[in-house]
Formats: structure tokens, sequence, C-alpha cells
């Protein structure tokens, strides 16, 4: 039996290309030609899929054997320019330069120190002429263990006794806010284990059993980051005419739940629940009202985003990967795939041009352009399928000509969202209700602080002080919108 290999594919090529050569373009078996390469090339896709699910069947069957299944090891790659099918939607004509930055200007000088030359080594005419600098980074990891003597005094009128109090962050406690704080930012914002955080802190000489860690971790101020996360989230939700979602597996007490993120530039806040159907993202959106305070819903294409909020936009990089998930093996249509992938490239700096730029005349020869681009029929029937289906969702695609501040993509959602799926490939997921509170939280928590250019450890130990020093994240997110409407106006 002959099989689909790639010299099946290029014998295939030369005779399909001597004999089309050789009849006419309105001859009946050019056409019968090229309706069988299409049902090969429909073929050949169907095959490659049927092949990856049997695979990930077979994987399966070997976990539920104790086996390990097939391991995911990827071909190496020649170094090689650029291919124009090998290039992301989002990186094309960028016109960016990229120029190395000075690291020095962004050192915090904590001490200085004047390092003397040895005057008997320098000639009877030297002359002093300043000082060379020389920036040498360092670190001091030490415990600050501290006995606190609290007075005491007894009154015997009275028969009461007074003593003095700790402070506020420090009563209840046997640990201070900056390990505290510490032990929260290494297990969420750098994804370190429990057990090696743990490890960590008993070698340098801090006595902590593992079940305090998972307490502090958990149950430590629980009220006051859970307030924090919910002010973030009412304050973004607020903040602009669009929020952008997604959702991924989650696993709780070794039940599968999902994992949803909702976020624009100044925020970013999650969720965990055992469900990701559309009342699921309706009861998040809504956040206790009847309806959310914002119109337009950027995202995928999935069902449970549909019919939320009054508008919807969808990600123009998630529609791109249609057209590069298609695997083209004659030659004609390879080279029909990758020039129609272009001229969808071409389209969208168009768009990213309109939105700097927006005016009636550019929306209504947009609109047209993309009514001809996808109407147009190649041939190659996989491609003008997709292509037909591209169509359908010109009003959610193009939704950017009538709201120009939406994104064209997806790409903030996904990114923060992978945030959580490598802290759940290092944790497998939370065990309590409790637990899966406090990723919510702290995970809302540090992506904030990032977009807002926060240090998420020295925010966590202003509220493990409990002074509460520094401006509330969802202060700056409304100040921020602000800054915004006023550059929008």
């Amino acid at each position: 039996m002959t099989k689909i290999t790639n010299e099946t594919i290029k014998q295939i090529q030369d005779l399909y290309a001597n004999l089309v050569n050789s009849l006419k373009n309105d001859s009946p078996i050019k056409k019968f030609i090229e309706f069988l390469i299409n049902v090969l090339e429909s073929l050949f896709m169907e095959n490659q899929l049927v092949k990856l699910e049997l695979q990930q069947c077979k994987d399966e069957i070997a976990k539920l054997k104790g086996e390990k299944g097939k391991p995911n090891i990827k071909p190496s790659k020649k170094v090689k320019a650029k291919d124009i099918d090998d290039d992301p939607l989002e990186s094309q004509n960028s016109g960016k330069v990229w120029h190395k930055g000075s690291k020095k200007d962004k050192i915090e000088i904590d001490r200085e120190e004047v390092v003397r030359i040895d005057k008997s080594t320098l000639p009877a005419d030297a002359q002093f002429k300043g000082y060379e600098d020389k920036i040498i980074q360092d670190i001091v990891i030490k415990t600050d263990n501290v006995l606190y003597k609290c007075e005491k005094y007894y009154s015997p009128s009275l028969g009461k006794t007074y003593t003095a109090e700790l402070p506020v962050g420090l009563q209840n406690t046997d640990f201070g806010p900056n390990i505290k704080a510490l032990i929260v930012s290494l297990y969420f914002e750098y994804r370190i284990p429990e057990n090696k955080i743990a490890a960590f802190l008993n070698d340098f000489g801090i006595i902590i059993s593992d079940g305090t860690l998972s307490d502090i971790l958990i149950q430590e101020e629980a009220d006051v980051v859970t307030q924090e996360k919910n002010d973030i989230f009412a304050a973004g939700l607020d903040s602009t005419t669009y929020q952008q979602i997604d959702d991924t597996g989650m696993r709780v007490a070794g039940q599968n739940c999902y994992a949803t993120i909702v976020c624009n530039p100044f925020y970013s806040a999650y969720f965990i629940n055992p469900r990701k159907n559309r009342e699921t993202v309706k009861n998040i959106l809504n956040n206790g009202g009847e309806s959310p305070v914002f119109p337009i819903l950027v995202g995928d294409e999935a069902g449970q985003f549909d019919e939320v909020t009054k508008l919807r936009g969808l990600c123009w990089v998630h529609e791109f990967r249609h057209y590069r998930k298609i695997r083209a093996i004659f030659i004609q249509n390879i080279n029909t795939l990758n020039e129609f992938k272009q001229e969808i490239r071409e389209y969208y700096e168009k768009l990213k041009q309109y939105k700097l730029n927006p005016s009636a005349e550019a929306k209504a020869k947009l609109s047209d352009e993309f009514d001809a681009l996808f109407s147009t029929i190649t041939g190659y029937d996989i491609l003008d399928e997709r292509i037909a289906l591209t169509i359908t969702k010109k009003a959610e695609l193009l939704l950017v000509l009538d709201h120009p501040e939406i994104p064209l993509h997806n790409n903030l959602s996904e990114t923060g969202l992978r945030e959580l799926v490598l802290k759940r490939k290092i944790s497998f997921g939370t065990r309590t209700k409790e637990g899966t509170t406090a990723w919510e939280n702290y995970m809302t928590i540090s992506a904030t602080c990032k977009k807002l250019g926060i240090k998420f450890f020295y925010y966590l130990k202003d509220i493990f002080t409990r002074e509460m020093k520094q401006p509330r994240l969802a202060n700056l997110i409304k100040l921020e919108a602000q800054k915004l409407q006023k550059l929008q106006a």
C-alpha cells in the first residue's frame, strides 16, 4: 500500500505539473484532477487529526496502566531566515529596532564606600583626580529575630496587670511582616513550592513548620486580601468600556474545575469555579449586579462568552490561528495559502492604523475590504471553507471600527492566564476552598501590582503590618482610568 510521505507528495506534484501544463483551463480532465487534489488535501488533514487523536488515546491508556505516554520531544530546528508562514500575526512589520539599555541607571545604591589607594605606591607628583565609580551588586540575607521585652505593671488597688502592646502587625503571631510578605511573594509571584520555601527559611535560621507556612499563605489577613481583590475587580470593571476574558482547566481537591481571568491594561482578576458555562461567566462579570457595568467583552469564540454583554469583540490572533493550522501538501495550495495569510496580515495592519486615527471614511473602506477579502474563492477547498467561516464573524471581528479603544487580540488575558497555568503545573492545583480563595486573591493582587508598577513584596508587607500606608491598588486603577479618559477626550 502506498503511504502518504514527502516523497509520494513530491511525485504527485511533478505528475500534476506535467499533466496540467498540457491541458486547457476548461478541460474536464484538469477540473477532475483539481477535484482529486482537494480530496487528497482533505484526506491528508483528516489523517493527521486521526493520528493525533490516536496517540492521545494511547498516552491516556498508558497513564491508566501506570506507564508513561509518548514523550513530547520537539524536533531540532536549523537556524534559518524567517519564513512568512512562521511569523505570528502580531509581529509583522513592527518596524521596531531593539537597543540595549544601561542597567546601571536602574540600580538603586544602598551605600557608598571609598576604596583608598596605597599612597606609598604613587610617584611624588601624583595629583588627586576624583573617583572612578564601580557598582557591585550584592544582597544580604540574614535573620532579624527580635526578643521584645514588653513592660508589665500591676495595680494592687485595681488588681489589674498592664502590659505594653506590640505593634498591631506583630500581635497574635510569631512571625513578622517581612517573613510573611516573603513567603507569599515566593509562592505566588515566583512559583516556589511550600516545602522549598520552608527549607530556604530553615537554612537561614527561621524555625517554621510546613503547617504554619501554609496558614500564612491561606489564613493570614484573609479577609483583608479578599477585600483587596474585590476592590480591584470592581475598579477594574469600571475603568474601561471593555474587558478581556479567557479560561483554562484547574484542579481543586482532585476535581476538575476552571480558572477564569478578567482583565484590561490596568488590572487582572482571577476566579476559580466548578464550571465554565455561560451562567458562571455572567455571575463573574455581573459582580453582584444585574448586568455588567461595561458594554464590550473581548475574547476568543468560546460559546460561554456569547450573549453575556451588549457587544462582543473577537480576537484576530485566534482567528488567524485557524489559517495557520491548515497544512497544505501540494505546492499550488501552499502558495495560495501563504498568499492569503499575507493578505490577512496586511489587512490587520490597516486595522492597527485605524485605531490610531479612526474616521468615517476609513471605517467604510475597511468594511468593504473585509467583505472583498473574505469572499475570495481560491479553489483550495479547505481554505475556502475557512474563509467562509470568517466572514460570518464580521460584526465581532470589526467591532473595533465602532470602538477603536478595544484591542484587536486577546493576548493580554492569554498572557495573564499563563501565569496561573505555570503555577498550576508546579503546585497541581489547590486542596481546599480557603486555598482556592488565596490563589484568586494573591494572583489578582500580584498581577495588578505588576501592571501598575508596584512591587508586590512591599504591597504585601504593607498589608501584613496592617499599616496600609501605600495607595490602594483600586484607587490607582481609578487614577489610571481618569488619565486614559482625558487622553481620549
